[in-house]
């Protein structure tokens, strides 16, 4: 199980930060053109990372998790722009990213590890928050990179936090 997860976190982040990439890329002459390579490569990523990660059902909760992500970033996007904060619009790539792969993740039904994973995507998001107020160059080279590992380390932790409370004194 562990293995499969870290190899689905793998696959997933290299296929979201290629796509992220080439949006950036992209956006420079179109940006309609370079949203649609990332909603293309997010959803690409949240059914491989179900596929490898072994879930019950990889193309439903593949289908469930690329809803969720596209419209967490569509949302955060809409929001961005009727308020006008910049810094909205460039987190809500790396919480899309994170809350669909949260969803995609299997086992996806323990409710307590899934609000580990929310707590990781959301200290994912401000640590990226804090990279772009230093450093933008710096930014678009790692915020793909952070979210699903960070829903590694979540399941991590709470693994070994059960192990321990299972443990006999």
């Amino acid at each position: 199980m562990t293995q499969s997860r870290w190899l689905a976190i793998s696959v997933g982040t290299m296929i979201v930060a290629m796509a992220f990439w080439f949006m950036i890329l992209a956006a420079t002459s179109s940006q309609i053109v370079g949203v649609l390579i990332f909603g293309v490569g997010l959803a690409f990523a949240m059914y491989s990372v179900a596929g490898f990660s072994g879930a019950e059902d990889p193309m439903g909760t593949g289908f469930a998790a690329a809803i969720t992500a596209l419209a967490t970033a569509a949302v955060l996007a809409l929001f961005a722009q009727t308020v006008g904060l910049q810094a909205v619009l460039v987190l809500s790539p790396v919480a899309a990213i994170g809350i669909g792969g949260a969803r995609a993740l299997a086992p996806t039904g323990d409710k307590s590890r899934n609000l580990a994973r929310l707590a990781a995507t959301a200290a994912a998001v401000a640590a990226m928050y804090l990279v772009y107020t230093v450093d933008i160059t710096a930014y678009g080279l790692i915020a793909p990179l952070i979210a699903l590992p960070a829903l590694g380390l979540a399941d991590r932790f709470y693994d070994r936090g059960r192990e321990v409370v299972a443990e006999e004194v």
